[in-house]
């Protein structure tokens, strides 16, 4: 296999279980990076390998594409938190590709940081439709007082996550069931959208989001850095960027 690629249509759930062949080893996980970054105030970061969902504008590409090089190594959670506690800022993050993968490694990590860095909040951006298809890995994150949840939105409704993804646009419900449960379980979350869409069709977002009890006030609108493979993914599924 040149590069991981799925199929047009395809369900994020079953590529979720075939990446995860790729990147979760029990309780290891498979990073690319650690580093810090000045987001939320200056923050340390890991940046995980092998997502989901395959995303137009996406920043990660290598890593995303090729999840079973060998150059990307398996961490446990101990190593992760040694790695992000000798960096600055008053927040840790998972991001890169999709944290939740590997759901064993990903609780056990927001546990240590916890422990080992209780004055830094911990925050995981997420696709949400792994999530949204686990009420119980919600509740889960709920026991941890740290946490805040990024999830990052994939479109405005089911046709422009299909477009935005190129998988099922039943997807789009996972993306929404997840804020449904963060906010009935009372985490700490806010959800953001790519600055793709025209600023009518993120007011239509907004009254989905006041539909199921999100503030709108909450959503982010995240700008898009449209690096030489984004363009290029971007023109081949007959997108631009709203400036």
């Amino acid at each position: 296999m040149l590069e991981w690629r799925p199929e047009p249509g395809y369900d994020p759930l079953e590529t979720a279980e075939r990446v995860r062949g790729w990147v979760c080893e029990g309780r290891r996980r498979k990073y690319y990076r650690f580093r810090e970054t000045r987001f939320y105030g200056g923050c340390a970061t890991a940046d995980a390998v092998g997502c989901n969902l395959d995303c137009a504008y996406c920043y990660v590409n290598y890593p995303r594409r090729h999840p079973w090089d060998r150059r990307w190594k398996f961490h446990r959670p101990i190593d992760v938190v040694e790695r992000l506690k000798n960096m600055g800022g008053d927040v840790v993050r998972v991001s890169g590709c999709e944290p939740t993968l590997c759901k064993e490694h990903i609780l056990e990590l927001i546990e240590l940081c916890g422990r080992e860095l209780p004055d830094r909040k911990f925050v995981l951006e997420t696709n949400g439709t792994i999530l949204g298809a686990d009420r119980s890995f919600v509740r889960e994150l709920g026991n941890h007082e740290h946490v805040h949840v990024r999830v990052c939105l994939k479109g405005y409704d089911p046709q422009s996550f299909a477009r935005i993804t190129n998988a099922n646009p039943d997807g789009f419900d996972l993306q929404l069931r997840c804020l449904r449960y963060l906010f009935k379980e009372g985490i700490s979350f806010h959800p953001a959208i790519p600055r793709l869409f025209r600023p009518e069709d993120i007011d239509k977002l907004a009254g989905v989001l006041s539909d199921i009890g999100v503030p709108p006030s909450s959503l982010e609108v995240e700008p898009i850095r449209v690096y030489d493979h984004v363009r290029r993914e971007l023109r081949r599924r007959g997108l631009t960027v709203v400036r």
